[in-house]
């Protein structure tokens, strides 16, 4: 193996270690924000603000985690053939982390408005964000199994499984927020949140597009 092979091998790998750490963190911002979503529910303020500011740090971590990576991948990107392909990955990994933030920082304020996401809103919300961070944890695979074309597809196909399912939820959650509108005040709010999740929900299916590509090309 010559050199360049040698070290391009060698750079992809820690890429991709590095990689699996992002999505770890992301995981664990999605884990908090399902544990806020139930104290939501149960009207707890104080816990709810606590639990928001766990999911902000690690929004943040995840962006100090992505730009260290960066700052790694510029260095050796005249070794990486999918360059862009990874950088994409990477931008749009960071967008799932900001969306989340936001879904959980509208939650916040539903809860510092002493209102409560009503309890058919509340069932859809939480099994849109448990199903996102199923979703998550299936980046974190197929980043692990690049190069395995097979077990990729495999993941790829749960992951869009998922997504329609949540795409079918979000409608269903945005007519229950229409028919709240004039009872809540939050009604716009939770509307929101509700966004913000399906959009994370959507990046994650784009992410695992560009995984699968990345694995084929390698």
């Amino acid at each position: 193996m010559g050199y360049s092979s040698a070290s391009a091998s060698l750079a992809e790998s820690s890429i991709v270690e590095q990689l699996v750490g992002v999505y770890r963190l992301v995981s664990d911002e999605m884990r908090e924000l399902n544990s806020m979503i139930r104290e939501t529910d149960l009207s707890q303020s104080i816990l709810v603000e606590k639990r928001y500011e766990k999911v902000r740090k690690l929004k943040n971590d995840v962006e100090s985690a992505a730009l260290s990576l960066m700052e790694y991948f510029v260095k050796v990107s005249e070794y990486i053939s999918s360059r862009e392909l990874y950088a994409m990955v990477l931008d749009e990994t960071i967008r799932i982390a900001e969306d989340l933030e936001a879904a959980g920082y509208r939650l916040f304020l539903v809860s510092k408005l002493g209102d409560k996401v009503p309890d058919k809103v509340y069932v859809i919300v939480s099994e849109i964000s448990k199903r996102t961070m199923a979703m998550v944890g299936m980046l974190s695979d197929m980043v692990r199994n690049i190069g395995n074309d097979k077990v990729v597809k495999e993941i790829f196909s749960e992951i869009v499984k998922n997504e329609d399912t949540i795409d079918e939820l979000y409608r269903e959650g945005g007519l229950e927020c229409v028919k709240i509108a004039r009872e809540s005040a939050s009604a716009s709010i939770i509307k929101e949140a509700l966004d913000k999740l399906e959009d994370s929900a959507d990046i994650v299916k784009r992410v695992a597009t560009y995984i699968w590509f990345l694995s084929s090309f390698r």
